[in-house]
C-alpha cells in the first residue's frame, strides 16, 4: 500500500470519528440541553404572562387597599360603659327602628376577664329576610364590639309571607368592666353594602291560591271580541266580562291586545311560573 493511499485511509477514519462523535455529542448531550431550554423558554413565557396579568390588577388592588385602610383607620370601635343589659337592648332597638322586625332578648350570663366583661344573650324573632340581614350587618359594623354565634334561620311560611324567615342567635357584646373607655356617647350605628339580600328560602315553585274574588279564569273562559281599548270574555260563570290592560283575571292581568290579530295577550303567575297565555277571538 502507497504512502498516500494510507494516509487518504487514515484521513477518511478521522473524519468518521469526528463526524460520528460530532452526531453523539449533538444527539445525546446537545439534544436534550436544547429541550430543556426550550422547556425552560416555555415555562418563564407563561410565568412572564401570568405576572402581567398579576401586573394589570395593582391599580385595582391598590385602590382598594387604600378604600380598606382608610375604613379601619376611621372606624373606631367600642365597648359597652358596664354590664347593663338595657344598654344592649335599647341599643339593638335602635337599630331596630329602620328594620322594624320582631325580636326578643333574653340575658344568659354575664362573665368577667382580666380586661373586659361580656353579656351573652340569645336573640330571636321573625321578619323579612332583607330586614334581618341588614340588622345583622349593622350589629356587626356598629362601634359596639358584639359577636354573633349560633345564627340560624328558617323559613316562616306562607301563612307569615314567603319574604319572612325565623331566625335565632346568640350575641356576645363586651363591656367596660375596668372603667378603661371614657366614651360617654351612645354607640353610632352603622350599615356596609350588602353583597346580596337575596333570599334562598323564597321558594320558586308555590302552590296555586284559589280563586276565591271569583276573577276570569282564562283556562275556563273565551274571548269572544276585541277592541282597540278592551277585550270581551265569556268567563267560567258564563258572564260577560270586560277588560282593559292591567285588569286582573285569575292568576294575573291583561298585558296587551292586538287587535289586527284579534287576541289579547295575557301574563300570569302560576305558582312561580310565569306564563303568557295568548287568547284569540272566538265565535
Amino acid at each position: 500500500m502507497s504512502y498516500a493511499i494510507r494516509n487518504t485511509i487514515i484521513l477518511l477514519l478521522v473524519l468518521v470519528f469526528i463526524s460520528g462523535f460530532g452526531y453523539a455529542y449533538m444527539y445525546f448531550v446537545q439534544k436534550p440541553m436544547i429541550e430543556e431550554r426550550a422547556e425552560s423558554i416555555e415555562s418563564l413565557e407563561l410565568r412572564y404572562t401570568r405576572d402581567l396579568e398579576a401586573a394589570d390588577t395593582v391599580p385595582l388592588l391598590r385602590e382598594r387597599y387604600a378604600d380598606s385602610q382608610s375604613f379601619i383607620d376611621n372606624f373606631d370601635k367600642t365597648i359597652f360603659r358596664n354590664n347593663n343589659t338595657d344598654e344592649v337592648y335599647r341599643f339593638l332597638s335602635r337599630i331596630n327602628d329602620r328594620f322594624r322586625l320582631d325580636f326578643n332578648y333574653v340575658l344568659e350570663d354575664s362573665t368577667i376577664n382580666d380586661s373586659y366583661g361580656v353579656i351573652k344573650a340569645e336573640i330571636s324573632g321573625t321578619g323579612s329576610y332583607r330586614n334581618f340581614i341588614e340588622f345583622v350587618n349593622s350589629i356587626e359594623n356598629s362601634e359596639p364590639v358584639q359577636k354573633i354565634n349560633n345564627l340560624t334561620v328558617t323559613p316562616a311560611g306562607q301563612t307569615s309571607g314567603f319574604q319572612n324567615v325565623n331566625f335565632t342567635f346568640n350575641l356576645s357584646s363586651k363591656y367596660d368592666s375596668k372603667s378603661i373607655f371614657t366614651s360617654t356617647g351612645t354607640p353610632a350605628i352603622r350599615t356596609m353594602s350588602l353583597v346580596s339580600a337575596h333570599n334562598p328560602f323564597f321558594p320558586l315553585i308555590r302552590s296555586v291560591v284559589p280563586n276565591v274574588n271569583n276573577l276570569p279564569d282564562l283556562d275556563n273562559s273565551r274571548l269572544i271580541g276585541v277592541s282597540e281599548i278592551e277585550v270581551y270574555l265569556i268567563d267560567q260563570k258564563g258572564d260577560l266580562v270586560t277588560l282593559r290592560p292591567n285588569d286582573r283575571v285569575y292568576l294575573g292581568r291583561l298585558q296587551s291586545i292586538n287587535s289586527l290579530e284579534g287576541e289579547a295577550i295575557f301574563r300570569l303567575n302560576r305558582g312561580g311560573i310565569i306564563e303568557s297565555v295568548i287568547k284569540k277571538v272566538q265565535q
